[in-house]
């Protein structure tokens, strides 16, 4: 978002329950009802409604209509409405900052470069700071493989990769912290993430069998953790 969208979208988000309702619609994986989102967050339908209806006049949700699942035919009710959340970035700073600017150059040169040995150093790189994070994270004891990952969850989502894990501990990443990189140098951005990640689960001194692996897919982060 440019700053003027921005700054009207973290004045949105400053009000605690829009910004709690937000949320809830970013970490489901299906768009959800006023009814569902009040329940959620443990507001009154009515307050859900208002702030849900201002999030999507400014563009931060989408609305649809659907009835509910197993509701057909006459008597099934009027469909529902629905809110999902926009996939966009809201970033706002006084002056103004253009880190994405500085990344997309970055990783544009890197992704031209003629020696392999830039890369090499930036995927070093990665590994380092990633360890580092893992580190200062680091709990006593020896780690299991199910906590190894409830940990590494805490610390993706500290970093804003929206982690989301299901019943057989595979982790999928909902947001890539590198997006604006990502179109101008793709090999090498998703190689960073990586290998970063990695570097993250080496730092907790990790279960080995909670491995990181490159799936790339639409709409997430091309890493993905699984248990092997």
């Amino acid at each position: 978002m440019s700053s003027g969208p921005a700054w009207e979208a973290m004045q949105l988000l400053a009000e605690p329950t829009r910004r709690a309702l937000y949320v809830a619609c970013r970490s489901a994986r299906t768009p959800l009802t006023r009814e569902e989102l009040a329940a959620t967050v443990g507001v009154s339908r009515r307050l859900a409604a208002f702030h849900l209806d201002a999030l999507a006049e400014a563009g931060l949700l989408t609305v649809d209509y659907a009835r509910p699942e197993g509701r057909r035919g006459p008597g099934a009710g009027r469909p529902a409405k629905r809110y999902a959340a926009v996939p966009v970035d809201i970033g706002v700073s006084v002056p103004a900052r253009r880190y994405d600017l500085a990344a997309r150059v970055m990783a544009r040169g890197l992704g031209t470069a003629d020696e392999a040995a830039a890369t090499a150093a930036t995927f070093a790189a990665a590994t380092d700071e990633g360890q580092r994070v893992g580190r200062a994270h680091r709990a006593k004891g020896r780690l299991s493989a199910a906590r190894t990952t409830d940990m590494l969850v805490n610390v993706l989502e500290e970093l804003g990769y929206e982690p989301r894990c299901d019943a057989k501990g595979c982790v999928e990443l909902r947001n890539c912290p590198f997006d604006a990189a990502v179109t101008e140098a793709t090999d090498v951005v998703c190689g960073l993430n990586l290998r970063f990640i990695s570097g993250v689960l080496d730092g907790l001194d990790g279960h080995p069998s909670v491995r990181a692996s490159l799936e790339p897919s639409d709409n997430r982060c091309c890493v993905t953790v699984r248990r092997d």
